[in-house]
C-alpha cells in the first residue's frame, strides 16, 4: 500500500510537465453568421505515460460550438470546451471542432485549464494554460436591395453639377487638341489618322463625402440602448451602407455617440476611401458598444460643424425625439444632403429635400435574430418608389 501510494504521488506529480497545449483557429475575422474551425493539439513529451487528462479551454457563450457538447464555466458569460482522453509517452493528439459566430462582438477564447493524475485516481493536479485567441465577428453586410434602399437613391441626389476631377483610367473618346490640354493626353494614333492633333476624353468623376451617423438612442434615454434585434439591424445597415458607398468610390465615415469597445469613447472614423477604409469601419462596428456616451442630436451637431458643403449626411435612427428633427432641419439649411434610414415606425420631420428610407420590419426580426437573409427572397423588397422625398408641410408616407 506504501509503495503504491509513493508511486501514485510521484505519477501525478510529473503528470502535467512536459505536456504542451496549442490552440489554432482557421480564421479570426468573420462575419455574422459564418463560422470557423477550431484545432486543439495536446502533446506529452516526455516517457511517462498518461492514464487520462482533461482539457478545457475558456469560450464566450456567445460562440456556439456546433460539435462537441459544452459545460458552464467559472465566470458569468463564460463556457468551457472539456476534452477527456489520454496519452501515451511521446503521443500527440489533435482534435476539431466548429464554431459559429452569430453574434457581431469582439471575443477571446482562452485561458485553458488541464487536469490529470495518477492511474489509480488517488491524487489530480491542475495546471493553467495562459494566453488568449481573439475573434472580431463583424456586422452583417446586406445588399441595398434587401434591405428594401434602391441603390440609384441610397444617398438621395449625388450627382455634381461639374466634373471635378477625371479618371486617367476611363478614356470616354477623343477630341481636337486645346492650347490648356497636357502633351500626356494626346492620342497619337488618332492624330495620325485624321492629321490633326487629338486628345483622349476620360470619365469625369467626383469624390463625395459621405458620412453615416447612427443613432442608437433608446427615446429620449441617450444613455439607454433601443432593443437588441433593431440595435443590430441598424448596425447591418450602417455597414451594407459603408460597404456600398466603397464600392461606389465614395469617401465615406461612420459615426456613433455609442463607445467603442476598449476605447472609452464614441465611435469616429474619419471618411476615406478604399478597402483599408471598409476594414476601419467593419472593426469600429464590430466592437460597438450598447452604452452611450452623449445625446445623438448634440453629437450629430458638432461632428458636422465642419463639414464641407454638399456632405452627404446618413442618419439610421429609431426614434425621432425633437431635438434631432431640429438638427435635421439646420443641415438642410446649411446645403449638407440629409437621409434618414428608419428602423422603427417613426414620423419623419417635415424638411424640405429630406430622403426617407424605412426598414421592413421582417427584416429588423431576421437581422436582429442573427438568421441567414436570403438574397433569392424577395417578399420584403421595396420598389424604387419607396424611397421617400419629405416636402415642407408634410412628414412623408
Amino acid at each position: 500500500m506504501l509503495l503504491t501510494a509513493g508511486i501514485s504521488w510521484l505519477w501525478n506529480r510529473y503528470a502535467l510537465r512536459a505536456v504542451t497545449y496549442r490552440r489554432r483557429l482557421s480564421a479570426t475575422r468573420l462575419f455574422r453568421g459564418e463560422a470557423l474551425e477550431l484545432e486543439l493539439e495536446l502533446v506529452n513529451k516526455k516517457l511517462l505515460p498518461l492514464a487520462w487528462i482533461e482539457a478545457a479551454d475558456d469560450l464566450p457563450e456567445r460562440v456556439v460550438a456546433l460539435d462537441r457538447p459544452v459545460a458552464p464555466g467559472g465566470s458569468p458569460g463564460r463556457i468551457v470546451l472539456p476534452y477527456l482522453t489520454s496519452l501515451r509517452p511521446y503521443e500527440r493528439v489533435t482534435w476539431r471542432t466548429t464554431l459559429r459566430c452569430p453574434h457581431r462582438g469582439h471575443f477571446a477564447i482562452g485561458p485553458a485549464r488541464l487536469a490529470s493524475g495518477d492511474i489509480f485516481g488517488f491524487y489530480r493536479s491542475e495546471a493553467r494554460v495562459e494566453g488568449h485567441d481573439a475573434i472580431l465577428v463583424y456586422p452583417r453586410v446586406v445588399p441595398l436591395l434587401d434591405l428594401g434602399i434602391p441603390p440609384r437613391q441610397a444617398f438621395g441626389e449625388t450627382r455634381a453639377p461639374r466634373a471635378l476631377l477625371v479618371d486617367p483610367l476611363r478614356p470616354v473618346g477623343i477630341r481636337d487638341y486645346r492650347p490648356e490640354d497636357s502633351q500626356r493626353d494626346i492620342h497619337w494614333k488618332a492624330t495620325a489618322r485624321t492629321q490633326q492633333l487629338q486628345v483622349r476624353v476620360f470619365e469625369p468623376t467626383t469624390v463625395t463625402q459621405l458620412a453615416i451617423f447612427l443613432d442608437l438612442d433608446s427615446d429620449e434615454q441617450f444613455w439607454r440602448a433601443i432593443e437588441t434585434d433593431r440595435l443590430e439591424a441598424a448596425i447591418s445597415v450602417a455597414a451594407s451602407l459603408a460597404a456600398f458607398a466603397v464600392e461606389q468610390r465614395h469617401a465615406v465615415g461612420v459615426y456613433s455617440n455609442r463607445f467603442v469597445g476598449g476605447a472609452g469613447r464614441p465611435l469616429r472614423v474619419a471618411p476615406g476611401g478604399g478597402p483599408a477604409q471598409l476594414t476601419k469601419v467593419l472593426e469600429s462596428l464590430a466592437k460597438l458598444s450598447p452604452f452611450g456616451a452623449v445625446e445623438f442630436a448634440r453629437h450629430l451637431r458638432q461632428e458636422t460643424r465642419n463639414f464641407p458643403w454638399g456632405s452627404t449626411i446618413v442618419v439610421i435612427t429609431a426614434t425621432m425625439p425633437p431635438a434631432l428633427a431640429a438638427t435635421l432641419e439646420t443641415l438642410r439649411a446649411e446645403g449638407q444632403r440629409v437621409v434618414l434610414v428608419a428602423v422603427d415606425a417613426i414620423v419623419a420631420p417635415p424638411v424640405r429635400g429630406l430622403t426617407v428610407h424605412r426598414l421592413p420590419e421582417a427584416l429588423i426580426a431576421t437581422l436582429g435574430a442573427g438568421n441567414e437573409v436570403r438574397v433569392s427572397n424577395s417578399w420584403w423588397r421595396l420598389p424604387e418608389e419607396a424611397a421617400e422625398e419629405v416636402t415642407a408641410g408634410g412628414g412623408g408616407g
